[in-house]
């Protein structure tokens, strides 16, 4: 007699890590997604703060519309120092670039209401995350 496993017993337990492997992985990947679409949403909310101090100070928010992150950030807020750099887009880990297209955040001033809207988008630059706006 000896001792150890058949083919067909480890055969069975290769199949059962890999039926658990198909179900778990695009899980995972999807909660890295959320974590970073969440982070995002955080920037958001800070280059905000930063937007409505711009306004208290100066009695106007950023005028412009479609503006992206960097612009938004290196024309109005750092230089006021509302902010002190270009936020990290979580989705690739460097400052914000205006040429992003995962996690972009563009901001828009309508000028007839004076009202103003922030746009965060996710991973595919198209599906619109989150909306902050000051009305």
């Amino acid at each position: 007699m000896r001792k150890g496993f058949t083919l067909v017993e480890i055969l069975v337990v290769i199949g059962i890590i890999g039926l658990l492997a198909v179900f778990l992985v695009p899980n995972l990947l999807g909660a890295r997604d959320r974590a970073k679409e969440t982070a995002v949403k955080g920037v958001m909310h800070t280059v905000q703060l930063a937007i409505e101090a711009y306004q208290m100070e100066n009695n106007v928010y950023p005028l412009g519309s479609n503006i992206p992150l960097e612009s938004l950030c290196k024309n109005y807020l750092m230089s006021g120092g509302y902010i002190a750099s270009v936020p990290k887009n979580p989705f690739t880990g460097k400052e914000y670039v205006d040429g992003d297209a995962a996690g972009k955040i563009v901001y828009d001033h309508n000028d007839a209401t004076g009202a103003y809207v922030m746009a965060g988008y996710k991973r595919n630059g198209i599906s619109k995350l989150l909306e902050l706006t000051n009305m």
